[in-house]
C-alpha cells in the first residue's frame, strides 16, 4: 500500500502517472534504468509491462546496454517487479 496524505491507498488503484513515478524509485533499487518519457501498459489485471534497461558492468563500462521488458505486479500492497522470464526482482 502507499501512502498518501493522512490516507491509505491500494497499489491497485494507481494511475499511470504515479505508477510511473512509483517505477522510478523501485527500478533504482534493482540497478535499472526507467524511461518516464514511456507509460507502462496494462497487459492484464494489476499488470503492466514496461521496458528499463540493466546498469551492468557491460552498460556502465563500454556502453553495451540492452533495453528489456519487466512487468509491474500491482495487486498486493506492494508493487512486485519481474523479468521476461517471471523471476522476482
Amino acid at each position: 500500500m502507499t501512502t498518501t496524505t493522512g490516507q491509505t491507498q491500494s497499489t491497485a488503484s494507481l494511475s499511470i502517472m504515479e505508477l510511473k513515478d512509483t517505477l522510478t524509485v523501485m527500478v533504482s533499487k534493482y540497478n535499472l534504468a526507467y524511461d518516464l518519457t514511456q507509460s507502462p501498459v496494462k497487459v492484464g489485471p494489476d499488470c503492466y509491462m514496461f521496458y528499463a534497461t540493466p546498469l551492468d558492468a557491460l552498460c556502465r563500462k563500454k556502453g553495451l546496454c540492452t533495453i528489456q521488458s519487466y512487468y509491474a505486479l500491482t495487486g498486493g500492497e506492494t508493487i512486485v517487479i519481474m523479468d521476461k522470464n517471471k523471476n522476482h526482482l
